[in-house]
């Protein structure tokens, strides 16, 4: 009989410990997390990305600052993809000139549409271009709004890396 109860005994404190050892992994939490469509209408979802360093470019093919920096995060992603880091266009509205504009910059990071504005609105974008900076916690580090530096982008970009 003290056999079998310290056998129990045992076998909660194995189990307690287990289920402990389960929920105390770090687990990445989004801030803001969102689901838009990629230019050929598959659902991309931001968490998915979960512990990767991550830049988000809110831009418009109309906004000429936009034409300006994108080549700078064609660079920036051609060169750090292989550390984790993942850019992700947000074009605004209009899919067939975000298409078009893809096409002609030779963009090589994934694009997604904000056709509603709803995922803009989310991030407090009201002029573009608007990059927001996520480390690999899934924490907003930093927003920049206007055009920036190449400079200036490398310096946000060391600090989710």
């Amino acid at each position: 009989m003290r056999r079998w109860i310290l056998w129990g005994i045992l076998g909660i404190v194995i189990s307690v410990c287990g289920w402990y050892v389960v929920i105390s992994f770090p687990r990445v939490y989004f801030e803001k997390d969102f689901t838009l469509n990629d230019l050929q209408n598959r659902p991309l979802r931001l968490s998915r990305f979960a512990g990767q360093p991550i830049v988000l470019y809110f831009f418009s093919p109309r906004c000429k600052d936009c034409k300006e920096e994108t080549p700078w995060l064609n660079e920036l992603y051609a060169t750090y993809r292989k550390d984790g880091l993942v850019v992700i266009g947000v074009g605004i509205r209009y899919p067939e000139e975000i298409r078009k504009f893809v096409k002609e910059q030779e963009i090589e990071y994934p694009v997604v549409v904000d056709v509603d504005l709803a995922v803009c609105k989310d991030f407090g974008v009201f002029f573009l271009p608007h990059l927001v900076f996520i480390n690999r916690q899934g924490k907003i580090a930093a927003t920049v709004t206007g055009k920036v530096s190449l400079e200036k982008l490398k310096e946000h970009l060391g600090s989710i890396l």
